[in-house]
């Protein structure tokens, strides 16, 4: 008889996946939540907030829990680097070196509309830019 769980036999890839795949669960319950709670001007309201300040405004006047937005924020990071920025050969560091904090707000607003060909057009160019040894060459 086998004493190992479940858990244990999954490999650190799929124990990823797993962990992944309960983020997005997870994320998703809460912004679909989110969408019935909140009327269009809330959503845009607290949309605008994130994108200028990079950060899900919580709390009851607001009525975003702390752990909705942090699964939030994690779901979205994970979908990043594992959807995105993997594909390219980078990694949030790596992505985050090449990218200007004045380019923060149009960025986050392209990921609060799910629109990920901007990321992968913008790792792509940071890609080859790092291929062929430009990556810095403008800073």
């Amino acid at each position: 008889m086998d004493d190992k769980t479940e858990e244990e036999e999954l490999t650190d890839d799929e124990k990823e996946d797993k962990q992944h795949a309960e983020f997005v669960r997870m994320a998703d319950q809460s912004l679909d939540r989110f969408r019935d709670t909140h009327s269009e001007p809330q959503q845009q309201f607290i949309v605008d907030a994130f994108v200028e300040t990079g950060e899900i405004p919580t709390g009851e006047a607001f009525g975003i829990e702390e752990v909705e937005a942090a699964v939030v924020e994690t779901a979205f990071t994970q979908h990043l680097d594992r959807n995105v920025l993997r594909q390219h050969g980078l990694t949030l560091a790596t992505y985050f070196e090449h990218v200007a904090e004045a380019d923060y707000p149009a960025l986050r607003r392209a990921a609060a509309k799910g629109e990920w060909h901007v990321f992968h057009e913008h790792a792509q160019a940071i890609a080859a830019a790092r291929k062929a040894g430009t990556a810095f060459a403008d800073e």
